[in-house]
């Protein structure tokens, strides 16, 4: 596989913080002491992170100020084994019965609250840094769910699922009406042969796909992610783009959802949404996968995402290859993604010979 082109994303370590430009009034010692939720979300305002992004942040440093507070505890008098405590917590925001902290959620929180008091004693306020001392102890260590990759077999079989029912819907001469089965066979192929994640469904619009080059761009500022599309899923996305331009009088506009919607919602009534919704996307990648026989969590979209980077590893991606057509962060996360996907696949080999 020859290397892209174009530019890579690099790791970029940053051992102490610059002075901010423009300090913000709430971002002081005394508000850190008196208002850790507020200083953290003026602090958080200035870090080069996704809208989204902080919006999860400061809902996760919110949770741990109030539990701080509840156990009689300010953040400037935190320790290290109060951070391990509040880990070992379940997480009340999981629904009806809490759950534990996911390690990668663990890890989250370890990681802020190390930048946190990093900031505070950049601030000249050292308080010392229980997070960094938790990071040390590995209390933020967790048991994530192993990583799910489909066999050989079964990846054949969704393969294989995906060109029988598109010749199928071809012979018996389907068309818009039939327009949703077109559209899940294209999610499939997307998920699979592209590894999108559900998010990249959502904003996916017609201009980030190039069929011709056998690409999905999804790139964006300091930020590359330009996903290979493998060969199996260029007939069902090119099928369903021919239907989608049929149902919209054969031109649509570049910005145009590629996945959009079933937008009728009982009589005479229409959704309002245009493109699927999250758990739309997820109910309809498991009832395919279900009918090819996965079922569990195993028939999941990361998982098809997963089995994508497989196939790109198989094929001998290198690893600034998996960051750019995944969309990674950096190449610690492909070495992580290699290893991870190695030992599944290992163990899926040993399965097979105890089998035989």
């Amino acid at each position: 596989m020859k290397k892209p082109t174009h530019a890579i994303k690099h790791e970029l370590i940053v051992t102490t913080e610059p002075p901010s430009s423009h300090p913000d009034l709430f971002d002081t010692p005394d508000s850190w002491a008196n208002a850790p939720r507020e200083a953290y979300a003026a602090w958080l305002e200035g870090q080069s992170l996704r809208p989204s992004t902080k919006t999860v942040y400061l809902a996760m440093f919110s949770r741990f100020c109030q539990w701080l507070n509840e156990s009689g505890k300010s953040l400037f008098h935190c320790e290290a084994a109060d951070i391990a405590r509040f880990l070992d917590t379940p997480n009340p925001n999981t629904g009806r019965a809490p759950q534990p902290q996911t390690g990668r959620q663990r890890q989250q929180y370890v990681r802020q609250l190390e930048r946190v008091f990093n900031h505070i004693a950049f601030l000249g306020r050292d308080v010392g840094n229980p997070g960094r001392q938790a990071a040390i102890a590995r209390v933020g260590a967790g048991e994530d769910k192993p990583t799910r990759v489909l066999t050989i077999s079964e990846r054949d079989a969704v393969i294989a699922a995906l060109a029988s029912r598109l010749a199928r819907l071809d012979t018996d001469g389907s068309g818009a009406e039939d327009w949703m089965e077109y559209r899940d066979l294209a999610l499939v192929a997307a998920l699979l042969g592209a590894g999108l994640k559900v998010s990249n469904i959502e904003r996916l619009t017609l201009n980030c796909i190039d069929l011709d080059e056998g690409r999905i761009e999804l790139s964006g500022p300091h930020y590359t992610h330009r996903a290979r599309l493998l060969p199996f899923a260029l007939a069902p996305l090119a099928a369903w783009l021919k239907v989608l331009a049929s149902r919209h009088g054969g031109k649509i506009p570049e910005k145009h959802p590629i996945f959009e919607a079933d937008r009728t919602v009982g009589f005479g009534r229409h959704a309002k949404t245009l493109v699927m919704h999250p758990s739309s996307v997820h109910r309809r990648t498991q009832r395919f996968l279900e009918e090819a026989g996965i079922t569990g969590e195993r028939a999941s979209a990361q998982t098809l995402r997963n089995t994508y980077a497989s196939l790109l590893i198989e094929a001998g991606a290198t690893d600034d290859e998996l960051v750019d057509f995944l969309g990674l962060k950096a190449s610690i996360s492909a070495r992580r993604l290699r290893k991870a996907v190695a030992m599944v696949m290992s163990a899926g080999d040993a399965d097979s010979d105890a089998a035989a």
